[in-house]
């Protein structure tokens, strides 16, 4: 039994050249994105026949929520990426995966027709994502060689993603160390007239254009979410190191991340961490750290797995959670304080409402304290919620908030709404019982 994590509530247009947009207004990430990708689960090792086992799994309905079968794709994961490990490695133009004109070439042992498994997950109410500029056999510098022939590789890898139907794109930075990769490719995707969901998987190298970082809250975003640094690890320590590389976008009153523009600490390792009692709690602090920040949510496990799902349903099923990192009323959350090991992170919410996240980074238990003035909440009284607990505490709060004692990686994430507001709701609901009463 997982005990203790107790979370506390309390675009403009594309403009010429393309890789000077300031950010993607096609309506396509107005809160962050949330979906499945399979590399932290399965590495390259995929093909055609698990990604249809993904499609079932995602789209079932075998568990529930509030005694309603829910699926995950009901839960909002219902963006399937497909990463690398698609292609045919050496069997292009000098050893690269890319034929003469441009093609990128897929190996058919794994996959015998991407557009079919586009389809399929069509069919069943997903939506497809891709991955290119890949890392596995790395052929990026054997295409710069040439850049005529670079250049019709970058456009061929847009092709391959309007003939396959593909919704989103992950574009990596293997070997595109000057950006004109991505670059072309933006341009290409604006040149096809269909919007595409798009990562810039930079891993936090550089700023500005070409496919850098976004470094201010108005200015070129050519991407609609990006990596704030390298790849994520299965351990806890490094969910933790990964979270702070979103603080450079969180500045209280000018967040570089925000719709259309979302700083993303990379896919979720949730699951992924083990079977024990520890593994548990882990995956809820990191989901739930993931959602005080904003940031995309990305499954990454092996979800064909149903032990592993039922481990983690508690947790990627929050539907209360989830509804804090889908809200937008104007800041993404941010790091309010660290003392030691433990930090506080706080996300403003609409109707006067905060969450507040209390996470325990550390190996020994620990209880932290904040003062509504630093979580930046208006004075005034608050009730707070249990979101782990889906429980209303007894007591509220004008001034200090103090979380329980929290084990080692432990959290206590909360919401905080005002007083105020829930006597205005009891006050329209008895208004309406008795109006009923009357009729």
């Amino acid at each position: 039994m997982v005990t203790g994590c107790l979370v506390a509530v309390l675009c403009l247009a594309i403009v010429s050249p393309p890789y000077l947009v300031l950010a993607l207004d096609d309506g396509l990430a107005p809160l962050p994105p949330r979906g499945f990708r399979t590399w932290n689960g399965f590495d390259g090792d995929i093909d055609g026949t698990l990604i249809r086992s993904i499609i079932i799994a995602l789209t079932k309905r075998t568990r529930a929520v509030n005694g309603v079968p829910t699926s995950l794709s009901d839960l909002g994961y219902y963006r399937l990426g497909i990463d690398d490990g698609w292609q045919a490695c050496g069997a292009g133009k000098g050893n690269s995966y890319h034929a003469e004109d441009g093609t990128p070439l897929v190996n058919h042992t794994r996959f015998h027709n991407l557009k079919d498994l586009v389809n399929i997950g069509h069919e069943n109410g997903l939506l497809m994502d891709f991955y290119q500029i890949n890392c596995i056999c790395m052929d990026t510098y054997i295409l710069n060689k040439n850049r005529t022939w670079a250049n019709l590789a970058w456009r061929g890898n847009v092709e391959q993603l309007r003939d396959a139907g593909f919704d989103g794109v992950k574009i990596d930075n293997c070997g595109d160390d000057d950006g004109l990769g991505y670059a072309t490719m933006m341009d290409e995707i604006k040149r096809t007239g269909k919007p595409i969901l798009v990562e810039n998987c930079n891993q936090a190298h550089g700023h500005g254009p070409l496919r850098g970082l976004p470094t201010n809250e108005s200015g070129w975003c050519a991407m609609h979410m990006y990596r704030t640094g390298g790849d994520i690890r299965s351990n806890f320590d490094d969910t933790m190191r990964k979270l702070q590389t979103t603080i450079p976008f969180q500045d209280v009153n000018r967040p570089i991340s925000r719709p259309g523009c979302w700083a993303f600490p990379d896919m979720l390792e949730v699951g992924n961490f083990g079977s024990t009692d520890l593994a548990t709690v882990e995956s809820k602090s990191h989901f739930f750290a993931w959602c005080i920040v904003s940031s995309p949510l990305f499954l990454s496990f092996d979800v064909t797995n149903d032990a592993i799902v039922d481990r983690v349903w508690p947790i990627i099923s929050n539907e209360e959670a989830i509804s804090i990192n889908q809200e937008w009323a104007g800041h993404p959350g941010r790091l309010v304080l660290t003392n030691g090991h433990g930090q506080v992170w706080t996300k403003s919410l609409k109707d006067g409402c905060y969450a507040v996240l209390f996470l325990n980074r550390g190996e020994e238990p620990i209880r932290l304290s904040t003062t509504l003035a630093q979580l930046g909440v208006e004075v005034g009284d608050y009730a707070i919620r249990d979101i782990w607990l889906h429980h209303t505490l007894d007591k509220s709060t004008s001034h200090t908030l103090s979380s329980p004692d929290m084990g080692k990686h432990d959290c206590w994430f909360v919401k905080l709404t005002p007083l105020k507001a829930v006597d205005q709701r009891m006050d329209v609901t008895l208004s309406s019982q008795i109006i009923t009463q009357l009729k």
